[in-house]
């Protein structure tokens, strides 16, 4: 029995698969196609099976790298957020000293010239005394 229409049959339909293979079982040709496309459905449905695993598990990892990367954000913001407040409170307190030491220095400056224009005013006062003193002798 001889079916030439069966030579354009698709092999995806499973009943013409059946009536084409009944037809052709003694050729080793098809025999071996018929393997062939039975291996290859067998790797088509593992290796679409382990592309939806990895892109399952892919974006899982995508999604924790982002909450990482997020994370990560925030914590740099903040750390440089209590760097420039950190900043801001060494710059005061470097201008606080700065102006502290300047005001004590002006004040020393003052004192020890007080302290030496009030021993020219004793010294004076002395060698007015003794003037005094030898004109009465």
């Amino acid at each position: 029995m001889h079916l030439p229409f069966l030579q354009r049959v698709k092999y995806s339909n499973t009943l013409h698969s059946m009536i084409a293979m009944s037809v052709y079982d003694d050729d080793k040709k098809i025999k071996k196609i018929d393997d062939d496309i039975d291996k290859f459905k067998d790797e088509l449905r593992l290796a679409e099976s382990q592309l939806q695993g990895l892109d399952s598990r892919l974006d899982a990892d995508i999604e924790r790298f982002r909450s990482i990367v997020k994370a990560r954000r925030d914590e740099y913001k903040a750390a440089e957020d209590a760097w420039r407040s950190a900043d801001k409170d060494y710059e005061f307190a470097k201008k606080q000293k700065d102006k502290q030491v300047s005001d004590l220095r002006k004040r020393v400056d003052r004192l020890r010239k007080r302290i030496k224009d009030a021993a020219k005013t004793r010294d004076k006062r002395i060698r007015e005394i003794e003037k005094e003193r030898q004109k009465q002798r």
